[in-house]
């Protein structure tokens, strides 16, 4: 790899992993699994960071409250809502436990609070 290349994947600006938090993901709702907590990203919850609110495909076409969308089972996470993967994060260090040998601790440009991330 180039070293342009290299100084352009370390700047890219990242989005936020909705189970672990950090600024992990290249892209949102297309499947990137989060080196940190191992969460698949699916399309099905986005959190939107400017009105700190979430809204999904559920969300829109079921109305559902928005509290119960973290309750709802991910296909591309096995059936593991994303409210049982932040606990299990909290727990295990990965969204489920057997997940744990995949996942590593968070870079410092990663932390939420990092100026590479996106807003």
């Amino acid at each position: 790899m180039k070293k342009s290349a290299k100084k352009e994947k370390k700047t890219r600006k990242k989005y936020k992993c909705l189970c672990c938090g950090y600024m992990t993901l290249e892209t949102r709702g297309e499947f990137d699994i989060c080196p940190v907590c191992f969460w698949e990203d699916d399309a099905y919850l986005f959190f939107d960071e400017q009105s700190n609110m979430y809204s999904g495909l559920y969300y829109e076409i079921d109305e559902i409250a928005e509290e119960k969308l973290l309750d709802i089972p991910s296909g591309a996470n096995h059936g593991l809502t994303l409210q049982e993967g932040r606990k299990n994060y909290k727990k295990y260090g990965a969204c489920e436990k057997s997940m744990k040998k995949h996942v590593r601790k968070p870079k410092k440009r990663e932390y939420p609070d990092s100026k590479h991330s996106k807003k």
